[in-house]
């Protein structure tokens, strides 16, 4: 059992009442009004284990993300460690998209807590020392503050290329575009491992990209498709010009992405050439992502 010292009683009394059970029975309402109240007061209630021990529980919870409900099922935070000496305050906090808990672990004798990191919410404090060895109800504070008047980030724009490095292109296949190098990329939206858009914040997008192919042959025809989670969603294609054998074909749309999973990748297909490749240059081969709504 944690020892409940002068210091233990300052983290109760200046950070918050530790958390407290419900009981309906005590309020002048029906279990029936309870049971309506419970989807709105109970999401990520954090509470010791039946049995406590060194891990806590959180009931379920839900997430509203633009137009994407995601529903949270019950959750046990494990494993909290005791500081080898003195004491610790940690942080339970939950994923802003997907609701998934983790701690964040506080600085030994500091009554400071961890900062919260970006893209979570607090739920609950839990005050540690060396010699708890499990946790219980009045070593939590619930601090759960699933909304908050911060507007988050919501401009997001990029300009991704080929970083100057051409890239071959099969014939009559669809290939993606190894988009690598960002000239700008405000909003972390642009995945150059995967080479990829996909951004954080939902709504409408409006995507552009060109490709200059070079090496083709007279008459060939070549494409550029924007992909939605790898599905064709638009695309452009013309004949090259006999003249020259180097033709550009650019693609544009408006997507709507909603923040989580949805992701654009550039595709492009070529039907004749020797050897033929996208030409690297950024100003060549391109693709640019801005949110408009």
């Amino acid at each position: 059992m944690p020892n409940h010292t002068p210091l233990h009683r300052q983290f109760s009394k200046e950070l918050s009442m530790a958390v407290q059970t419900f009981n309906p029975t005590d309020m002048p309402q029906s279990t029936a009004n309870w049971a309506v109240a419970q989807r709105i007061v109970g999401p990520f209630a954090p509470h010791a284990q039946v049995l406590p021990d060194l891990t806590i529980a959180l009931d379920p919870g839900y997430l509203l993300n633009g137009t994407t409900l995601t529903e949270v099922n019950a959750q046990v935070i494990e494993s909290f460690a005791p500081p080898a000496s003195g004491f610790r305050i940690d942080r339970v906090v939950i994923d802003r998209a997907t609701g998934a808990a983790s701690i964040v672990t506080g600085t030994n004798n500091s009554l400071t807590p961890p900062a919260i990191p970006t893209g979570k919410l607090p739920v609950a404090r839990v005050f540690m020392e060396s010699i708890t060895q499990k946790i219980d109800n009045s070593v939590i504070v619930d601090e759960r503050a699933l909304t908050d008047q911060t507007p988050q980030q919501t401009s997001v724009t990029c300009r991704a290329h080929l970083g100057g490095t051409n890239q071959s292109t099969p014939l009559n296949s669809n290939f993606i575009v190894n988009f690598s190098t960002t000239t700008f990329d405000l909003g972390n939206g642009f995945d150059a491992t995967n080479h990829r858009f996909q951004p954080k914040s939902p709504g409408y997008y409006s995507i552009e990209a060109n490709l200059e192919y070079r090496n083709l042959a007279s008459g060939s025809l070549i494409y550029a498709y924007l992909s939605k989670n790898n599905a064709t969603h638009s695309m452009h294609g013309i004949d090259t010009n006999a003249a020259n054998y180097v033709c550009s074909v650019g693609v544009s749309d408006i997507i709507y992405l909603n923040g989580i999973a949805d992701y654009v990748d550039v595709r492009g297909w070529c039907s004749a050439g020797s050897s033929p490749y996208l030409q690297g240059g950024q100003t060549y081969t391109w693709f640019t992502a801005a949110k408009v709504g």
